[in-house]
């Protein structure tokens, strides 16, 4: 996120330390009137206002928000989809099985973290907005922060389509991971999308034992390039259409892409422990798929389209079945030496 902060433009970082500022959000020196006290004090009591104030003074209060609600607050206001992830985030009086967990996905603590997409990237792609929601007023969707019931809408939140994703990606000299693979398929499990993906940045591990894919074999393919992809998926994925995956945000930044209405089956499903116990890893798609859908996923390479359709198959049995989102932990998590997870002694 502080990377993310650093490359906004002047007159965002001034309007978002101005809401930041309304909304009583906090840093490592208190809020924005006490960080001038630490910063600045020769001057602090004169004048608050940010657009006074250089970047480097913005930027660093910014930066040093850490509390977990107040940074999630934050994180939620430099969303580049912020206008629709507001919308979709309300409960309305008409509300799908659907939409409810399309809300419970962006609503979760970790959300906002998750699905922050670099900022100033010309290659990226934002579906079902119009015209520039990056240069719309942060402030505007301050209400993001508290959600509640809404009675109107401003779409057709009854729309129920959805198409779940998944990516195969390698690794790129930049350290950042590309889709080499994309899959979509609908929900009744038809696959409406499977091709090789060629990525635009120089690739020095091509992950072959997961991908199934070497640099010859690449060469050699007719790859999509990444552009022609994010196009195929804009027509995939108007506003309405709900994006269905595990760990959703890996393959949206790997396609350079990002999209409002989502399921992330990783949000929705957690180890039947208890809260005391702590922070644990989330379920693997493998261990969600042998423990609630019954099978396993086949192990072998490019296996894009299995996950793609274990995902929806995790989602679908939500929606018809009414299944527990709490799954035990698997057995190599029961072996371990975490002494959080060992069973309860009986006096």
């Amino acid at each position: 996120m502080e990377h993310i902060i650093a490359t906004r433009e002047r007159k965002e970082l001034v309007e978002l330390t101005k809401t930041v500022h309304r909304m009583g959000l906090s840093g490592e020196h208190g809020t924005w009137n006490e960080f001038l006290k630490f910063y600045d004090p020769r001057s602090a009591d004169i004048c608050f206002d940010p657009n006074s104030r250089p970047d480097p003074a913005l930027i660093q209060f910014l930066t040093s928000i850490n509390k977990k609600d107040d940074s999630r607050k934050l994180a939620l206001l430099l969303n580049p989809s912020r206008p629709l992830v507001c919308d979709y985030s309300y409960k309305y009086p008409n509300e799908t099985a659907e939409q409810r967990l399309v809300r419970k996905t962006l609503t979760h603590d970790e959300y906002p973290f998750d699905f922050l997409i670099p900022y100033n990237s010309k290659d990226w792609v934002l579906t079902g907005i119009i015209g520039s929601p990056l240069r719309e007023p942060i402030s505007r969707f301050a209400p993001i922060i508290s959600y509640s019931f809404r009675s109107s809408m401003p779409f057709d939140i009854t729309k129920t389509e959805m198409i779940a994703v998944c990516c195969e990606k390698v690794l790129c000299e930049d350290n950042s991971e590309a889709a080499v693979r994309v899959a979509a398929v609908d929900r009744n499990l038809r696959v409406i999308l499977d091709e090789l993906v060629k990525p635009n940045q120089p690739v020095i591990n091509y992950r072959t034992s997961i991908t199934g894919i070497d640099s010859r074999a690449l060469h050699l393919s007719n790859a999509t390039p990444l552009s022609d992809i994010q196009e195929k998926f804009l027509g995939l994925f108007p506003t309405e259409t709900i994006m269905v995956g595990h760990l959703l945000n890996k393959d949206l930044k790997a396609l350079k892409m990002d999209h409002a209405r989502v399921i992330d089956t990783s949000l929705l499903f957690k180890y039947d422990i208890s809260p005391c116990i702590g922070k644990l890893p989330r379920p693997s798609l493998d261990h969600l798929c042998k423990s609630v859908l019954g099978y396993d996923i086949p192990k072998s390479p490019g296996r894009c389209v299995h996950e793609a359709v274990a995902s929806m198959k995790l989602v679908l049995t939500i929606l018809e079945h009414g299944a527990h989102t709490s799954v035990p932990l698997p057995d190599e998590m029961l072996k371990t030496d975490d002494s959080r997870l060992l069973p309860m002694k009986k006096n």
